[in-house]
């Protein structure tokens, strides 16, 4: 008995699929009918196409309708294959028959060696994620004469449960693989999408960020990219991973347009900034050179002027009386309002040089002004320096006149010029003869300090001189008018000193020495003989107290200070006296010299130039632009798909003892292995008759619809 697999068409959204009915081939052997159906796919669905049960090792590959793939195929670059699974499985390794001649208890052994085979292969679908249902058990009895045949039935029966576990579980096999497939696909077009798209958007990102850094407004815009995915509910195996590539090719293609878009946008924005910073950069050179321009202009123009100015000042301070105006220069610029780029340039270059050429002419004419200035400043100084040199010889003469006389006439006001005189008059009994002596007196006018000095006489020879030192205090206070009031108020006694030159040869060696106030007060004496030579301290003060009023050109009255007694062989007896004269003299005025004739001040006029500075250039107006960032839907996840069922059944297999054969005909049994209807041989013939004809009615159906559209 052989095994086919019938497919069948349903609709999956907008894609027509196919499933898979297996349907047991028929057996007929002599007397016997079975019958025996497993379906593995949708039962409900509409059988339209059926293939040789023979070709069971082939791939089960799914694939959309031909109209649809027609209508809906997504358009990309680069179209995502498809991935295939296999469904194909092996060949059930459990015998169809025992052989010909088989013994019951060879019978059973092919029987249960089978049927560890089937519950193996369960056991390994029920581990793949089948849902194996088990039957219940069919007791087969089984004797000498029908053991080959009831055993050949149940191991064909066996054979096909074998099979569909076997085709069952690679069906589960094959959906787990496509769902696992299909997941991994789409996540890993997922992952490489979205990563592709973030660095599409991440560029972008960037752009946007540099463009708005560089003052471009940037309007971003969320775009929802929205494929029409099939749905995959329900759908497993080729159908699922058809439909996931299907949507991988659509999702690709949405992340494609995407990055595509946003790469656009990135260009475009990036293209756009480049211009717009150009342009700032035109507009920034171009203010740039025109702020450079205008401060060397000003720079000229300002160092012109404060020549210009330092030169007026300077002539001002000379006495010119200098005016200064201020012309203001305005060139015809060119109108900037509008203009960017190299246009901005051009017509900043141009207003520059006419800028330029208007400061070059202001300076030319401050400087021109300042040396004109200049050059006339240093005639009138020249006239002005003449004019001084006279003038000041002029003033000093007179100034040194009026000073001389202004500092005799201080002099002879508040003056205390005088001179001092003393003097030593004696009277003496030897004035003349051979015992003559003398006494002599100066003072120094300036100190008032005085020395008396004496001889001695033995008759012989002057044996030695008395030398008496001191000091005369007055005071002199000029009375403002020429006229001084001098005050003679007292004298000192230094010391009193006798130098002896020769020896005494007088009889009579009895020398002293007496000094006396005005009052005849001693203040001082000494005893001696005359050889030798001593010296006396004396330091005593007796008071005058004299006061006189003395007028230019007048001497005081002779005062006496000391009156001094020198006695020995004859006595010589004097006075000190001293007077003072006024000295100041009245200074005549001076006559003065006439001035030079002034200068008249000379007038000029200068001129500040003011050139107005070109205008600066119009900021480039600020782009706007727009970008999208692009997001695409989630593709639809895979179902995980339903477990596989299919049942199974087991046979208890009944050995008959053995019996002795009689003559008795044998009668036809009717065996019912596969579904059990408990009807007789004939009936069972019925049965099978009509199933085979329903399978024929059926490939007739499918043929027959063969290659009509399904709605």
């Amino acid at each position: 008995m052989q095994n086919s697999n019938t497919y069948k068409l349903y609709k999956s959204g907008k894609l027509w699929v196919i499933g898979a009915v297996a349907v047991a081939g028929v057996a007929v052997s002599a007397n016997t009918t079975q019958v025996s159906a497993d379906t593995v796919s949708n039962a409900d669905a509409q059988a339209v196409k059926t293939t040789d049960a023979t070709q069971n090792d082939k791939q089960f590959q799914l694939t959309a309708s031909s109209a649809d793939t027609a209508t809906d195929k997504a358009t990309t670059d680069e179209a995502t294959k498809s991935a295939t699974v296999s469904s194909t499985a092996e060949k059930s390794t459990v015998p169809t028959t025992a052989g010909t001649s088989v013994t019951q208890d060879q019978a059973k052994d092919a029987v249960d060696k089978a049927q560890d085979t089937v519950k193996d292969d369960a056991k390994t679908a029920s581990n793949a994620g089948v849902d194996v249902t088990t039957g219940k058990t069919t007791d087969v009895t089984i004797n000498d004469d029908n053991a080959s045949s009831k055993t050949n039935e149940v191991l064909s029966d066996l054979n096909k449960k074998d099979q569909a576990v076997k085709d069952a579980t690679a069906k589960q096999q094959a959906n787990d693989r496509a769902y696992q497939t299909a997941t991994t696909e789409q996540t890993d077009a997922t992952k490489q999408g979205q990563a592709d798209l973030d660095n599409a958007t991440s560029e972008l990102d960037k752009q946007v960020d540099t463009s708005e850094k560089a003052g471009i407004k940037v309007n971003v815009e969320v775009a929802q990219s929205s494929p029409e995915y099939k749905d995959l509910s329900g759908l497993e195996g080729q159908d699922l991973l058809d439909a996931m590539a299907y949507n991988i090719n659509l999702y690709k293609q949405a992340i494609a347009d995407g990055v595509s878009s946003e790469k656009a946008d990135t260009e475009t924005l990036a293209k756009l900034t480049a211009e717009y910073q150009q342009k700032q950069a035109d507009y920034a050179k171009a203010n740039a050179d025109r702020d450079e321009a205008v401060e060397k202009g000003q720079s000229d123009l300002n160092n012109a002027t404060s020549g210009l100015d330092n030169q007026v000042e300077a002539s001002k301070n000379a006495g010119l009386d200098v005016s200064v105006e201020v012309s203001k220069v305005s060139p015809k610029y060119k109108d900037l309002t509008g203009l960017e780029g190299q246009d901005l340039l051009d017509a900043m270059a141009y207003n520059l040089d006419l800028y330029n050429k208007a400061v070059a002419s202001g300076v030319s004419t401050e400087k021109a002004d300042t040396e004109t200035l200049a050059k006339l400043t240093a005639e009138y100084q020249k006239q002005v320096a003449d004019y001084e040199a006279q003038k000041a010889a002029v003033d000093k003469a007179n100034a040194d006149k009026k000073a001389a006389y202004e500092k005799a006439l201080e002099d002879y006001m508040n003056g205390t010029n005088h001179t001092t005189s003393m003097t030593a008059q004696t009277q003496t009994d030897a004035s003349s003869g051979q015992y003559q002596t003398f006494m002599n007196a100066t003072v120094d006018n300036t100190t008032g300090e005085f020395t008396l000095e004496h001889d001695t006489n033995d008759g012989v020879h002057i044996i030695g001189h008395g030398v008496l030192k001191g000091k005369v205090n007055w005071k002199i206070v000029s009375n403002g008018d020429g006229t001084e009031t001098v005050t003679i108020s007292s004298i000192e006694l230094y010391s009193y000193t006798y130098t002896n030159a020769y020896q005494n040869q007088a009889v009579n060696q009895n020398i002293n020495f007496h000094v006396y106030d005005n009052d005849g007060n001693e203040l001082f004496s000494v005893y001696y003989d005359g050889n030798t030579t001593f010296s006396k301290t004396i330091n005593k003060t007796a008071q005058i107290n004299k006061t006189f009023k003395i007028s230019p050109n007048e001497t005081s009255p002779l005062t006496q200070v000391l009156v001094v007694d020198d006695n020995w062989l004859w006595n010589t007896h004097g006075q000190v006296s001293t007077q003072i004269k006024n000295t100041n003299v009245a200074p005549k005025a001076p006559t003065y010299e006439q001035d030079p004739v002034k200068p008249t001040a000379l007038k000029a006029t200068v001129h500040h130039v003011q050139v107005v500075a070109p205008a600066k250039g119009q900021a480039p107006a600020v782009p706007v632009a727009s970008v999208k960032k692009v997001t695409v839907a989630d593709m639809p996840n895979a179902d995980k798909p339903q477990p596989q069922k299919v049942e199974v059944h087991y046979y208890n297999i009944k050995k008959t003892p053995k019996v002795e054969k009689t003559e008795t005909p044998k009668v036809v049994e009717t065996a019912s292995i596969l579904p059990h209807t408990n009807a007789n041989e004939s009936h069972g013939g019925v049965l099978l008759s009509a199933m085979a004809g329903l399978a024929s009615l059926g490939l007739a159906f499918g043929i027959s619809k063969k290659g009509k559209k399904q709605n």
